[in-house]
Protein backbone atom coordinates (compact mmCIF):
# COMPACT_ATOMS: atom_id res chain seq x y z
CA UNK A 1 0.00 0.00 0.00
CA UNK A 2 2.69 2.18 0.99
CA UNK A 3 4.33 1.55 -2.68
CA UNK A 4 1.13 2.62 -4.21
CA UNK A 5 1.11 5.67 -2.10
CA UNK A 6 4.68 6.42 -2.98
CA UNK A 7 3.90 6.69 -6.96
CA UNK A 8 0.68 8.55 -5.99
CA UNK A 9 3.36 11.10 -4.75
CA UNK A 10 5.33 11.08 -7.85
CA UNK A 11 2.19 11.42 -10.22
CA UNK A 12 1.26 14.67 -7.82
CA UNK A 13 4.93 15.73 -8.11
CA UNK A 14 4.65 16.24 -12.01
CA UNK A 15 1.50 17.46 -11.88
CA UNK A 16 1.80 20.64 -10.80
CA UNK A 17 4.11 21.68 -13.10
CA UNK A 18 1.14 21.34 -15.50
CA UNK A 19 -1.32 22.95 -13.36
CA UNK A 20 1.28 25.91 -12.35
CA UNK A 21 1.47 26.30 -16.54
CA UNK A 22 -2.58 25.78 -16.99
CA UNK A 23 -3.17 28.71 -14.01
CA UNK A 24 -0.38 30.95 -16.00
CA UNK A 25 -1.61 30.38 -19.81
CA UNK A 26 -5.39 30.76 -18.66
CA UNK A 27 -5.55 34.70 -18.25
CA UNK A 28 -3.90 35.25 -21.39
CA UNK A 29 -6.21 32.96 -23.46
CA UNK A 30 -9.32 34.86 -21.24
CA UNK A 31 -7.17 37.85 -22.44
CA UNK A 32 -7.26 36.94 -26.15
CA UNK A 33 -11.04 36.25 -25.69
CA UNK A 34 -11.99 39.25 -24.21
CA UNK A 35 -9.69 41.98 -25.64
CA UNK A 36 -11.58 42.29 -28.49
CA UNK A 37 -14.53 43.48 -27.04
CA UNK A 38 -13.41 45.67 -24.29
CA UNK A 39 -11.15 47.50 -27.21
CA UNK A 40 -14.51 48.15 -28.94
CA UNK A 41 -15.81 48.91 -25.82
CA UNK A 42 -13.44 51.59 -24.97
CA UNK A 43 -13.34 52.64 -28.17
CA UNK A 44 -16.88 53.66 -28.17
CA UNK A 45 -16.96 55.15 -25.11
CA UNK A 46 -13.93 57.32 -26.11
CA UNK A 47 -15.97 58.30 -29.54
CA UNK A 48 -19.29 59.39 -27.45
CA UNK A 49 -17.05 61.46 -25.22
CA UNK A 50 -15.39 62.88 -27.68
CA UNK A 51 -18.52 63.53 -29.55
CA UNK A 52 -19.92 65.61 -26.47
CA UNK A 53 -16.99 67.65 -26.56
CA UNK A 54 -17.43 68.59 -30.13
CA UNK A 55 -21.02 69.33 -29.75
CA UNK A 56 -20.17 72.18 -27.08
CA UNK A 57 -17.63 73.68 -29.28
CA UNK A 58 -20.44 73.96 -32.07
CA UNK A 59 -22.87 75.51 -29.71
CA UNK A 60 -20.15 77.84 -28.31
CA UNK A 61 -18.85 79.25 -31.48
CA UNK A 62 -22.64 79.14 -33.20
CA UNK A 63 -25.09 81.43 -31.09
CA UNK A 64 -21.95 83.20 -29.34
CA UNK A 65 -23.28 86.22 -31.01
CA UNK A 66 -26.93 85.78 -29.87
CA UNK A 67 -25.51 86.02 -26.41
CA UNK A 68 -25.85 88.97 -23.45
CA UNK A 69 -21.60 89.31 -23.74
CA UNK A 70 -21.90 89.04 -28.29
CA UNK A 71 -24.62 91.27 -28.06
CA UNK A 72 -22.71 93.83 -26.00
CA UNK A 73 -19.67 93.31 -28.12
CA UNK A 74 -22.09 94.68 -31.30
CA UNK A 75 -22.70 97.87 -29.87
CA UNK A 76 -19.72 98.88 -30.12
CA UNK A 77 -19.35 98.84 -33.80
CA UNK A 78 -20.19 102.11 -35.60
CA UNK A 79 -21.25 100.28 -38.82
CA UNK A 80 -19.23 103.16 -40.69
CA UNK A 81 -16.49 100.65 -41.85
CA UNK A 82 -14.23 103.39 -40.28
CA UNK A 83 -10.63 102.25 -38.47
CA UNK A 84 -12.44 101.74 -35.40
CA UNK A 85 -14.82 99.14 -36.95
CA UNK A 86 -11.64 97.63 -38.72
CA UNK A 87 -9.67 97.23 -35.63
CA UNK A 88 -12.62 95.70 -33.54
CA UNK A 89 -13.29 93.12 -36.26
CA UNK A 90 -9.33 92.17 -35.95
CA UNK A 91 -9.65 92.16 -32.25
CA UNK A 92 -10.05 88.98 -30.39
CA UNK A 93 -13.86 89.66 -29.76
CA UNK A 94 -14.92 89.32 -32.42
CA UNK A 95 -12.46 87.31 -34.12
CA UNK A 96 -11.69 84.36 -32.08
CA UNK A 97 -9.17 80.97 -33.47
CA UNK A 98 -12.41 79.56 -34.17
CA UNK A 99 -13.07 82.06 -36.78
CA UNK A 100 -11.21 82.79 -39.90
CA UNK A 101 -13.45 85.71 -41.73
CA UNK A 102 -15.50 88.50 -39.82
CA UNK A 103 -17.37 90.73 -42.46
CA UNK A 104 -19.62 94.00 -42.31
CA UNK A 105 -22.08 94.43 -44.59
CA UNK A 106 -23.94 97.77 -44.49
CA UNK A 107 -27.53 98.65 -45.90
CA UNK A 108 -25.80 100.71 -48.31
CA UNK A 109 -23.75 97.44 -50.15
CA UNK A 110 -20.35 98.82 -48.24
CA UNK A 111 -18.43 96.03 -47.29
CA UNK A 112 -15.25 95.64 -44.94
CA UNK A 113 -13.42 92.87 -43.05
CA UNK A 114 -10.11 91.82 -41.07
CA UNK A 115 -8.93 90.77 -44.00
CA UNK A 116 -6.99 93.15 -46.56
CA UNK A 117 -9.96 92.62 -48.79
CA UNK A 118 -13.58 91.86 -48.24
CA UNK A 119 -14.87 88.14 -49.24
CA UNK A 120 -17.62 87.80 -51.70
CA UNK A 121 -19.53 84.72 -51.44
CA UNK A 122 -22.76 83.12 -52.99
CA UNK A 123 -25.11 81.21 -50.83
CA UNK A 124 -27.65 78.69 -52.71
CA UNK A 125 -29.28 77.86 -49.74
CA UNK A 126 -30.04 79.83 -46.28
CA UNK A 127 -31.70 78.37 -43.15
CA UNK A 128 -31.83 80.02 -39.31
CA UNK A 129 -30.71 78.63 -36.64
CA UNK A 130 -34.25 77.47 -34.18
CA UNK A 131 -34.74 80.21 -31.73
CA UNK A 132 -32.33 82.79 -33.20
CA UNK A 133 -32.27 85.63 -36.00
CA UNK A 134 -29.31 83.70 -37.11
CA UNK A 135 -28.85 82.70 -40.70
CA UNK A 136 -26.47 80.06 -42.21
CA UNK A 137 -25.95 78.66 -45.29
CA UNK A 138 -22.64 77.01 -46.87
CA UNK A 139 -20.01 78.39 -49.40
CA UNK A 140 -20.35 76.31 -52.95
CA UNK A 141 -17.07 74.12 -52.55
CA UNK A 142 -17.79 70.60 -54.24
CA UNK A 143 -15.49 69.02 -51.32
CA UNK A 144 -17.45 68.89 -47.98
CA UNK A 145 -13.72 68.89 -46.64
CA UNK A 146 -13.30 72.25 -48.46
CA UNK A 147 -16.90 73.74 -47.77
CA UNK A 148 -17.27 76.10 -45.20
CA UNK A 149 -19.77 77.52 -43.07
CA UNK A 150 -21.33 81.05 -43.70
CA UNK A 151 -22.81 82.53 -40.08
CA UNK A 152 -24.99 86.03 -40.97
CA UNK A 153 -26.11 88.08 -37.91
CA UNK A 154 -28.53 90.48 -38.83
CA UNK A 155 -27.81 93.56 -36.71
CA UNK A 156 -30.67 95.98 -37.88
CA UNK A 157 -30.46 96.67 -41.42
CA UNK A 158 -26.99 95.77 -41.52
CA UNK A 159 -25.10 92.35 -41.33
CA UNK A 160 -22.33 90.99 -39.27
CA UNK A 161 -20.37 87.79 -41.46
CA UNK A 162 -18.82 85.07 -40.02
CA UNK A 163 -16.84 82.50 -41.41
CA UNK A 164 -15.02 79.59 -39.58
CA UNK A 165 -11.76 78.53 -39.84
CA UNK A 166 -11.38 74.67 -40.58
CA UNK A 167 -7.60 74.70 -40.22
CA UNK A 168 -8.74 75.41 -36.19
CA UNK A 169 -11.57 72.63 -36.14
CA UNK A 170 -8.85 70.27 -37.27
CA UNK A 171 -6.22 71.09 -34.61
CA UNK A 172 -9.12 70.59 -32.12
CA UNK A 173 -9.91 66.89 -33.89
CA UNK A 174 -5.86 66.98 -33.64
CA UNK A 175 -5.68 66.91 -29.83
CA UNK A 176 -8.42 64.37 -29.56
CA UNK A 177 -6.43 61.83 -31.35
CA UNK A 178 -3.90 62.78 -34.01
CA UNK A 179 -5.47 61.56 -37.70
CA UNK A 180 -8.26 59.72 -35.81
CA UNK A 181 -11.00 61.46 -36.58
CA UNK A 182 -13.60 63.02 -39.73
CA UNK A 183 -16.34 64.92 -38.60
CA UNK A 184 -20.07 65.62 -40.90
CA UNK A 185 -22.04 68.35 -39.41
CA UNK A 186 -25.27 68.05 -41.49
CA UNK A 187 -27.35 70.99 -40.78
CA UNK A 188 -30.69 70.01 -42.17
CA UNK A 189 -31.10 71.25 -45.17
CA UNK A 190 -27.92 72.61 -46.13
CA UNK A 191 -25.03 70.93 -47.98
CA UNK A 192 -22.87 68.60 -45.52
CA UNK A 193 -19.42 69.78 -44.38
CA UNK A 194 -16.47 67.74 -42.95
CA UNK A 195 -13.41 67.94 -41.54
CA UNK A 196 -10.72 65.79 -40.17
CA UNK A 197 -8.82 62.63 -42.35
CA UNK A 198 -10.82 62.50 -45.28
CA UNK A 199 -9.80 58.46 -45.58
CA UNK A 200 -10.83 57.65 -42.10
CA UNK A 201 -14.32 56.63 -42.87
CA UNK A 202 -13.27 53.83 -45.13
CA UNK A 203 -11.30 51.92 -43.06
CA UNK A 204 -11.46 48.36 -42.28
CA UNK A 205 -11.78 49.20 -38.51
CA UNK A 206 -13.66 52.55 -39.00
CA UNK A 207 -16.34 53.52 -36.25
CA UNK A 208 -19.08 55.87 -36.64
CA UNK A 209 -21.36 57.89 -34.00
CA UNK A 210 -23.71 60.03 -34.24
CA UNK A 211 -25.87 62.78 -32.05
CA UNK A 212 -28.60 65.26 -32.96
CA UNK A 213 -28.35 68.69 -31.79
CA UNK A 214 -31.86 70.05 -31.08
CA UNK A 215 -30.68 73.54 -30.41
CA UNK A 216 -28.53 73.94 -33.79
CA UNK A 217 -30.99 71.24 -35.86
CA UNK A 218 -28.28 69.16 -36.93
CA UNK A 219 -26.23 65.64 -36.89
CA UNK A 220 -23.31 65.92 -36.15
CA UNK A 221 -21.00 62.42 -36.74
CA UNK A 222 -17.74 61.21 -35.37
CA UNK A 223 -16.25 58.73 -37.52
CA UNK A 224 -12.95 56.86 -36.77
CA UNK A 225 -10.42 54.98 -38.66
CA UNK A 226 -7.98 51.89 -38.44
CA UNK A 227 -5.59 54.27 -36.37
CA UNK A 228 -7.91 55.13 -33.76
CA UNK A 229 -8.70 51.58 -33.40
CA UNK A 230 -5.13 50.19 -33.39
CA UNK A 231 -4.45 52.93 -30.87
CA UNK A 232 -7.09 51.44 -28.27
CA UNK A 233 -6.40 47.64 -29.38
CA UNK A 234 -2.72 48.17 -28.30
CA UNK A 235 -3.35 50.41 -25.47
CA UNK A 236 -6.25 47.54 -24.24
CA UNK A 237 -3.79 44.65 -25.31
CA UNK A 238 -0.86 46.10 -23.06
CA UNK A 239 -3.06 47.05 -19.71
CA UNK A 240 -4.64 43.76 -19.73
CA UNK A 241 -2.01 41.57 -20.35
CA UNK A 242 0.24 43.64 -17.26
CA UNK A 243 -2.63 42.60 -15.58
CA UNK A 244 -3.09 38.86 -16.73
CA UNK A 245 0.69 38.51 -16.03
CA UNK A 246 0.55 39.77 -12.28
CA UNK A 247 -2.32 37.68 -11.85
CA UNK A 248 -1.19 34.73 -13.28
CA UNK A 249 1.79 35.12 -11.44
CA UNK A 250 -0.30 35.71 -7.97
CA UNK A 251 -2.08 32.58 -8.94
CA UNK A 252 0.61 30.19 -9.93
CA UNK A 253 2.99 31.29 -7.12
CA UNK A 254 -0.21 30.89 -4.60
CA UNK A 255 -1.00 27.37 -5.97
CA UNK A 256 2.65 26.43 -6.44
CA UNK A 257 3.33 27.40 -2.41
CA UNK A 258 -0.19 25.62 -1.81
CA UNK A 259 0.89 22.54 -3.62
CA UNK A 260 3.98 22.38 -2.35
CA UNK A 261 2.20 22.19 0.98
CA UNK A 262 0.12 19.60 -0.09
CA UNK A 263 3.11 17.52 -1.10
CA UNK A 264 4.82 18.31 2.12
CA UNK A 265 2.36 16.94 4.27
CA UNK A 266 1.85 13.80 2.24
CA UNK A 267 4.79 13.09 2.59
CA UNK A 268 4.41 13.54 6.38
CA UNK A 269 1.52 11.41 6.25
CA UNK A 270 3.83 9.05 4.20
CA UNK A 271 6.34 9.13 6.64
CA UNK A 272 3.56 9.15 9.74
CA UNK A 273 2.60 5.64 8.16
CA UNK A 274 5.97 4.18 8.29
CA UNK A 275 6.72 5.12 11.58
CA UNK A 276 3.60 4.05 13.57
CA UNK A 277 2.53 7.51 14.46
CA UNK A 278 -0.85 6.90 13.73
CA UNK A 279 -2.89 6.25 17.01
CA UNK A 280 -6.37 5.12 18.06
CA UNK A 281 -8.64 6.59 20.33
CA UNK A 282 -11.85 5.17 21.81
CA UNK A 283 -14.82 7.55 22.81
CA UNK A 284 -17.27 5.18 24.74
CA UNK A 285 -20.62 5.19 23.99
CA UNK A 286 -23.44 4.80 27.24
CA UNK A 287 -27.01 3.04 26.69
CA UNK A 288 -29.07 5.35 29.35
CA UNK A 289 -31.09 2.53 30.20
CA UNK A 290 -29.02 0.35 31.29
CA UNK A 291 -25.83 3.06 32.45
CA UNK A 292 -23.67 0.02 30.75
CA UNK A 293 -20.78 0.67 28.55
CA UNK A 294 -21.99 -0.62 24.91
CA UNK A 295 -18.90 -0.03 22.82
CA UNK A 296 -17.21 2.75 21.51
CA UNK A 297 -15.68 4.55 18.39
CA UNK A 298 -12.45 4.38 17.40
CA UNK A 299 -11.07 7.97 16.44
CA UNK A 300 -7.80 7.76 14.68
CA UNK A 301 -5.16 10.50 16.04
CA UNK A 302 -1.71 11.73 14.55
CA UNK A 303 0.88 11.28 17.07
CA UNK A 304 4.22 12.70 16.02
CA UNK A 305 7.89 11.47 16.55
CA UNK A 306 7.84 14.98 18.59
CA UNK A 307 5.28 14.15 20.89
CA UNK A 308 2.60 16.78 19.36
CA UNK A 309 -0.82 15.06 18.82
CA UNK A 310 -2.05 16.94 15.49
CA UNK A 311 -5.93 17.34 15.56
CA UNK A 312 -7.93 15.30 13.23
CA UNK A 313 -9.43 18.17 11.38
CA UNK A 314 -5.99 19.20 10.13
CA UNK A 315 -5.15 16.28 8.33
CA UNK A 316 -8.42 13.58 8.10
CA UNK A 317 -9.57 15.67 5.31
CA UNK A 318 -6.70 15.87 3.04
CA UNK A 319 -5.76 12.16 3.92
CA UNK A 320 -9.49 11.37 2.03
CA UNK A 321 -8.51 13.78 -0.98
CA UNK A 322 -5.45 12.02 -1.49
CA UNK A 323 -6.98 8.20 -0.76
CA UNK A 324 -3.95 8.17 2.34
CA UNK A 325 -7.42 7.76 4.47
CA UNK A 326 -6.95 4.13 3.40
CA UNK A 327 -3.58 2.55 4.83
CA UNK A 328 -4.59 4.39 7.62
CA UNK A 329 -7.46 2.78 8.11
CA UNK A 330 -5.37 -0.30 7.64
CA UNK A 331 -2.84 0.86 10.37
CA UNK A 332 -5.12 1.66 12.95
CA UNK A 333 -7.05 -1.62 12.38
CA UNK A 334 -4.32 -3.81 13.27
CA UNK A 335 -3.76 -1.52 16.35
CA UNK A 336 -7.46 -2.17 17.09
CA UNK A 337 -7.19 -5.52 16.59
CA UNK A 338 -4.52 -5.89 19.17
CA UNK A 339 -6.87 -4.17 21.69
CA UNK A 340 -9.85 -5.95 21.16
CA UNK A 341 -9.25 -7.89 24.09
CA UNK A 342 -9.40 -4.94 26.68
CA UNK A 343 -12.22 -3.51 24.85
CA UNK A 344 -15.92 -3.77 26.19
CA UNK A 345 -18.73 -4.26 23.55
CA UNK A 346 -18.01 -3.35 19.93
CA UNK A 347 -15.87 -1.03 18.24
CA UNK A 348 -16.68 1.08 15.45
CA UNK A 349 -14.37 2.26 12.31
CA UNK A 350 -14.82 4.88 10.43
CA UNK A 351 -14.27 4.08 6.79
CA UNK A 352 -14.99 6.25 3.18
CA UNK A 353 -17.20 5.04 0.06
CA UNK A 354 -14.12 3.27 -1.17
CA UNK A 355 -13.59 0.85 1.11
CA UNK A 356 -16.84 -0.87 0.34
CA UNK A 357 -16.53 0.10 -3.35
CA UNK A 358 -13.32 -1.53 -3.60
CA UNK A 359 -14.01 -4.38 -1.42
CA UNK A 360 -11.04 -3.36 0.68
CA UNK A 361 -12.56 -4.38 4.12
CA UNK A 362 -13.37 -7.90 3.57
CA UNK A 363 -9.53 -8.19 1.70
CA UNK A 364 -8.60 -7.47 5.40
CA UNK A 365 -10.49 -9.30 7.54
CA UNK A 366 -10.07 -12.12 4.99
CA UNK A 367 -6.82 -12.26 6.38
CA UNK A 368 -7.07 -11.00 10.20
CA UNK A 369 -10.73 -12.60 10.85
CA UNK A 370 -11.18 -13.98 14.67
CA UNK A 371 -13.48 -13.90 17.03
CA UNK A 372 -12.25 -10.61 17.88
CA UNK A 373 -13.17 -8.91 14.15
CA UNK A 374 -16.51 -10.23 14.78
CA UNK A 375 -17.14 -7.17 17.28
CA UNK A 376 -15.98 -4.81 14.57
CA UNK A 377 -18.42 -2.51 13.21
CA UNK A 378 -17.73 0.13 11.03
CA UNK A 379 -19.37 3.61 10.03
CA UNK A 380 -19.37 5.20 6.51
CA UNK A 381 -18.52 9.10 6.34
CA UNK A 382 -20.30 11.16 3.80
CA UNK A 383 -17.91 13.15 3.23
CA UNK A 384 -17.17 12.39 -0.59
CA UNK A 385 -19.95 10.98 -2.45
CA UNK A 386 -20.62 7.12 -3.53
CA UNK A 387 -20.07 6.11 -7.52
CA UNK A 388 -20.89 2.76 -6.99
CA UNK A 389 -23.40 1.61 -5.87
CA UNK A 390 -24.05 -1.87 -6.32
CA UNK A 391 -20.11 -2.81 -5.58
CA UNK A 392 -20.90 -1.13 -1.97
CA UNK A 393 -23.46 -3.52 -1.55
CA UNK A 394 -21.59 -6.56 -2.72
CA UNK A 395 -18.88 -5.85 -0.16
CA UNK A 396 -21.54 -5.27 3.10
CA UNK A 397 -23.50 -8.89 2.25
CA UNK A 398 -20.35 -10.34 2.22
CA UNK A 399 -19.13 -8.89 5.45
CA UNK A 400 -22.55 -9.53 7.10
CA UNK A 401 -21.31 -12.53 8.90
CA UNK A 402 -17.58 -11.12 8.96
CA UNK A 403 -18.51 -7.93 11.67
CA UNK A 404 -20.81 -6.66 13.67
CA UNK A 405 -22.59 -4.85 11.22
CA UNK A 406 -23.04 -1.02 9.17
CA UNK A 407 -23.84 2.73 10.62
CA UNK A 408 -24.58 5.68 8.63
CA UNK A 409 -21.77 8.41 10.09
CA UNK A 410 -23.01 12.40 10.48
CA UNK A 411 -26.18 11.36 9.19
CA UNK A 412 -28.16 14.50 7.75
CA UNK A 413 -24.65 16.28 7.38
CA UNK A 414 -23.56 14.48 3.65
CA UNK A 415 -24.54 13.79 0.52
CA UNK A 416 -26.88 10.54 0.47
CA UNK A 417 -28.40 10.57 3.96
CA UNK A 418 -31.99 8.69 3.25
CA UNK A 419 -30.72 7.34 0.21
CA UNK A 420 -27.62 5.69 1.32
CA UNK A 421 -29.92 4.04 3.93
CA UNK A 422 -32.24 2.94 1.23
CA UNK A 423 -29.38 1.29 -1.31
CA UNK A 424 -27.14 0.28 1.25
CA UNK A 425 -29.61 -1.73 3.84
CA UNK A 426 -28.08 0.14 6.87
CA UNK A 427 -29.71 -0.09 9.99
CA UNK A 428 -28.34 2.17 12.62
CA UNK A 429 -27.17 5.92 12.43
CA UNK A 430 -25.38 8.29 13.81
CA UNK A 431 -26.77 12.22 14.70
CA UNK A 432 -24.71 14.58 14.14
CA UNK A 433 -23.40 16.67 16.76
CA UNK A 434 -24.53 19.80 14.93
CA UNK A 435 -28.39 18.36 15.80
CA UNK A 436 -27.88 17.65 18.93
CA UNK A 437 -25.92 21.06 19.87
CA UNK A 438 -30.10 22.44 19.10
CA UNK A 439 -31.31 21.16 22.20
CA UNK A 440 -32.69 23.91 24.49
CA UNK A 441 -32.39 26.46 21.92
CA UNK A 442 -34.42 28.57 19.16
CA UNK A 443 -31.91 26.92 16.28
CA UNK A 444 -33.83 25.69 13.15
CA UNK A 445 -32.20 22.72 12.97
CA UNK A 446 -33.64 21.54 15.76
CA UNK A 447 -36.56 20.72 13.94
CA UNK A 448 -34.56 18.88 11.83
CA UNK A 449 -33.43 16.58 14.92
CA UNK A 450 -37.15 15.66 15.71
CA UNK A 451 -37.44 14.60 11.70
CA UNK A 452 -34.47 12.63 12.29
CA UNK A 453 -35.92 11.01 15.60
CA UNK A 454 -39.26 10.44 14.38
CA UNK A 455 -37.43 8.84 11.46
CA UNK A 456 -35.56 6.30 13.09
CA UNK A 457 -38.17 5.15 15.06
CA UNK A 458 -40.58 4.81 12.53
CA UNK A 459 -37.65 2.73 10.61
CA UNK A 460 -36.80 1.08 13.59
CA UNK A 461 -33.25 2.22 13.41
CA UNK A 462 -30.73 1.95 16.13
CA UNK A 463 -29.82 5.71 16.68
CA UNK A 464 -26.67 7.23 18.54
CA UNK A 465 -26.44 10.36 19.51
CA UNK A 466 -22.83 12.33 19.07
CA UNK A 467 -21.78 14.80 21.00
CA UNK A 468 -24.12 14.79 24.04
CA UNK A 469 -22.24 16.95 26.34
CA UNK A 470 -24.56 18.50 29.00
CA UNK A 471 -27.13 16.72 31.10
CA UNK A 472 -30.13 18.25 29.61
CA UNK A 473 -29.35 16.94 26.18
CA UNK A 474 -29.47 13.34 27.77
CA UNK A 475 -32.45 13.82 29.18
CA UNK A 476 -33.70 14.67 26.26
CA UNK A 477 -32.80 12.27 23.93
CA UNK A 478 -33.44 9.95 26.66
CA UNK A 479 -37.35 11.16 27.01
CA UNK A 480 -37.74 10.82 22.64
CA UNK A 481 -36.06 7.04 22.55
CA UNK A 482 -32.22 7.80 21.81
CA UNK A 483 -30.51 5.84 24.29
CA UNK A 484 -27.05 5.34 23.06
CA UNK A 485 -24.89 8.25 23.97
CA UNK A 486 -21.64 9.50 22.73
CA UNK A 487 -20.02 12.28 24.29
CA UNK A 488 -17.82 14.79 26.96
CA UNK A 489 -20.79 14.26 29.15
CA UNK A 490 -19.37 10.57 29.81
CA UNK A 491 -15.77 10.91 28.34
CA UNK A 492 -13.73 12.43 25.52
CA UNK A 493 -11.65 10.10 23.04
CA UNK A 494 -8.92 8.69 25.24
CA UNK A 495 -6.10 6.42 24.55
CA UNK A 496 -6.14 2.65 25.63
CA UNK A 497 -4.75 3.41 29.36
CA UNK A 498 -7.11 5.80 29.91
CA UNK A 499 -10.02 4.01 28.72
CA UNK A 500 -9.23 1.17 30.97
CA UNK A 501 -8.84 4.09 33.63
CA UNK A 502 -12.54 5.33 32.51
CA UNK A 503 -14.05 1.08 32.57
CA UNK A 504 -12.93 0.85 36.30
CA UNK A 505 -14.49 4.01 37.40
CA UNK A 506 -17.53 3.89 35.51
CA UNK A 507 -17.88 0.37 36.57
CA UNK A 508 -17.35 1.40 40.60
CA UNK A 509 -19.85 4.06 39.81
CA UNK A 510 -22.55 1.71 38.83
CA UNK A 511 -21.39 -0.63 41.33
CA UNK A 512 -21.82 1.80 43.92
CA UNK A 513 -25.11 2.82 42.42
CA UNK A 514 -26.79 -0.62 42.40
CA UNK A 515 -25.37 -1.08 45.96
CA UNK A 516 -27.40 2.12 47.31
CA UNK A 517 -30.74 0.66 45.30
CA UNK A 518 -30.37 -2.53 47.18
CA UNK A 519 -30.20 -0.71 50.57
CA UNK A 520 -32.64 1.68 50.35
CA UNK A 521 -34.97 -1.23 48.96
CA UNK A 522 -33.55 -3.35 52.17
CA UNK A 523 -34.79 -0.55 54.26
CA UNK A 524 -37.83 0.33 52.84
CA UNK A 525 -38.66 -3.88 53.29
CA UNK A 526 -37.44 -3.00 57.21
CA UNK A 527 -39.00 -0.33 58.21
CA UNK A 528 -41.68 0.23 55.07
CA UNK A 529 -43.53 3.87 55.03
CA UNK A 530 -46.46 4.65 56.99
CA UNK A 531 -48.82 7.08 56.40
CA UNK A 532 -48.63 10.02 59.09
CA UNK A 533 -52.04 11.72 60.46
CA UNK A 534 -51.15 15.44 61.50
CA UNK A 535 -54.10 16.41 64.10
CA UNK A 536 -56.23 19.11 62.57
CA UNK A 537 -55.64 22.50 63.34
CA UNK A 538 -58.40 24.07 65.88
CA UNK A 539 -60.38 26.65 64.02
CA UNK A 540 -59.46 30.18 65.28
CA UNK A 541 -62.35 31.60 64.18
Amino acid sequence: MLIKQSKHQTHWCKAPWLHTLLIFIIPLLLVALIHPQIAQYELESKLQQDLALLEQSMLKQTISAATPEGKANLSLLSWSCNEADIALLRSTEFSPKMVRLVQMELANGLKCSNLPSPYNYLAKKTKKIPLTEIKISTSNDQNPFFRDFIFEFPVGEHSLIAITNSTVFNSFLTELCPNCYQVDIQYHGLPLVSRGKQTVSNTKNSRTVSRYIPALDLTQTLNSGDAMYQLFYDKIWLNLVCLSLVLSSLGAISYWHWQQRRISLESMLVNGLKNSEFIPFYQPIIDTRSNQIVGQEMLVRWRRSDGNLVLPNQFIPYAEDSGLIIPITESTLAQVKRDMPKLLGWVSINIVAEHLEKGLLSQWLDKHESCDTQRLCFELTERKPMENFEQATIEIERLASQCQGFKLDDFGTGFGGFSYLQKLGFNSIKIDKMFIDTIGTDDLKAGVLKSIIAFGHESKMEMIAEGVETQVQADYLSERGVYLHQGYLYSQPVGLDELQHFYDLHLNKERAHNTLNKAGFALTRRFPLKKIKFPKPPNLL
